[in-house]
C-alpha cells in the first residue's frame, strides 16, 4: 500500500469514527431529553377525572322524596254506622180512627188528619202500619234503643192503657220506643203517646 494512501485512509477512518460517535451521542441525548420532558403520566391521563364508584355517587346524590303511603280507604258502613242515634223525642195524641207517621220530628196535624203514610194507628187498639213489628216491653218501663232492638216479645197490637210500653220496628230505618201516658174517652176516645225515635237499619 502507498504511504500517502495509508495516511488518507487513516484520516478517513478517524473521521468516520468521529461522525459515528457524534451521531450516537446525539441520538442518546435526544432520547434522554425526550424522556426527561415527558411526565410519567401523560397530560390526557392526568386531566381525566378519577372513576367514581357507584356507592360514592349514590351517597352524593340528593335523596328522592319518599312517596306518600297510599292505602285504599275502607268505605264506612253508612247504613248502620249511626244505629242507636236518637233522632227525635216528642208526645202526640191520637183520636180513635187516626194514625201518624213517626220520624225525627212530631207529625203535624195535617199528617194525622190525612190518615196517609203512617207507623202507628189507634182504632180501639194500638197497631203498627205497613206490617211493622211491635215489641212489647214491661209496663211502666222506659223504652230504650237496646230494649227495642233486642226484645223478642212480639205482639199484634197494644191495649190503649196508661203505662203500656212497646216499640215499633219501622221499615224506614228507624225504631220508635212508645209509652202510653194517657188514655181517655171524652170528648172521644184518644191516647197520648210519648215517643222516642232512634236510627235502626237492620
Amino acid at each position: 500500500m502507498v504511504p500517502g494512501r495509508v495516511t488518507w485512509f487513516a484520516t478517513l477512518t478517524v473521521a468516520l469514527t468521529m461522525v459515528g460517535l457524534v451521531t450516537g451521542c446525539s441520538k442518546a441525548s435526544s432520547s434522554t431529553h425526550a424522556a426527561a420532558e415527558k411526565p410519567a403520566n401523560s397530560a390526557s391521563s392526568a386531566s381525566a377525572p378519577a372513576p367514581v364508584s357507584p356507592t360514592a355517587s349514590a351517597a352524593s346524590a340528593p335523596a328522592a322524596p319518599a312517596s306518600p303511603a297510599t292505602t285504599s280507604p275502607t268505605p264506612a258502613d253508612t247504613d248502620t254506622a249511626g244505629n242507636g242515634t236518637q233522632l227525635g223525642a216528642y208526645t202526640i195524641s191520637l183520636t180513635n180512627g187516626y194514625s201518624a207517621p213517626l220520624g225525627p220530628t212530631a207529625p203535624t196535624q195535617a199528617q194525622i188528619a190525612s190518615n196517609g203514610s203512617c207507623d202507628v194507628q189507634y182504632n180501639g187498639e194500638i197497631y203498627s202500619c205497613n206490617s211493622e213489628k211491635i215489641v212489647s216491653l214491661p209496663d211502666g218501663s222506659t223504652p230504650s234503643y237496646s230494649a227495642c232492638t233486642t226484645g223478642t216479645i212480639f205482639v199484634d197490637d197494644v191495649d190503649p192503657t196508661k203505662g203500656d210500653v212497646f216499640c215499633i220496628l219501622q221499615t224506614d230505618g228507624e225504631v220508635s220506643g212508645i209509652a202510653v201516658t194517657a188514655a181517655g174517652s171524652s170528648p172521644n176516645n184518644y191516647v197520648t203517646l210519648k215517643i222516642t225515635v232512634w236510627q235502626y237499619v237492620s
